[in-house]
């Protein structure tokens, strides 16, 4: 397993609020996710002759440049009174894992969903994007969409929405893999694209 386990605390409690309907009656939700993490399953399976890993240093998880937020609209006025909902990220973690010639990537992502003016309680679909790019040649190496549930309550006026990605393999590089590819999430407009290349600074 990578020695980037992911963002802490924080995320653990947005997405045990998503995911706890994963664990059965009285199952810790914290460690509901853990395992969905190190197993991809709610519960650890029985214990088995363990497989030969790599240690990786997992690359960053980042908000594509103006898709953090996303809004729906009532009809064609775009303005303030007209919103529907408006869906915002919170937390975001990753997970890397590497196995013979494939580097397989997780993406923990948490949120919000705010009702407008125009709006109300109901159930939604939270359009999300997952981006794997290449380093080299800024191009993607993967490219996950995602329709995450989430529902207002009756009398409420807001709700979070969570989301653990199915493993995404692409080919391993190097031990340093966060040199050879960045993790990028934002919401879906129906065009999701590798971000411009930035310059940022190394995180562990």
């Amino acid at each position: 397993m990578s020695r980037n386990a992911g963002m802490g605390g924080a995320l653990v409690v947005a997405l045990a609020m998503g995911l706890g309907g994963c664990a059965g009656k009285g199952e810790d939700a914290g460690n509901a996710l853990g395992n969905i993490f190190a197993y991809n399953s709610t519960k650890a399976p029985p214990i088995a002759q363990s497989r030969k890993t790599i240690d990786v240093v997992c690359p960053v998880v980042q908000v594509v440049d103006g898709k953090a937020a996303y809004r729906i609209y009532a009809g064609s006025d775009k303005t303030n009174t007209a919103v529907k909902q408006q869906y915002s990220m919170g937390e975001l973690s990753r997970d890397c894992s590497a196995e013979d010639a494939n580097l397989t990537i997780r993406v923990g992502i948490s949120g919000y969903v705010q009702a407008g003016p125009a709006g109300g309680p109901g159930s939604f679909d939270v359009p999300v994007s997952v981006i794997v790019r290449r380093e080299a040649d800024q191009q993607p190496a993967a490219i996950k969409t995602y329709r995450i549930a989430a529902t207002i309550a009756p009398g409420e006026t807001s709700t979070t929405f969570a989301l653990v990605t199915e493993p995404i393999a692409v080919p391993y590089i190097h031990e340093e893999a966060d040199d050879d590819y960045s993790i990028y999430v934002g919401f879906d407009d129906g065009k999701p694209e590798a971000p411009r290349k930035i310059t940022r600074k190394r995180q562990r």
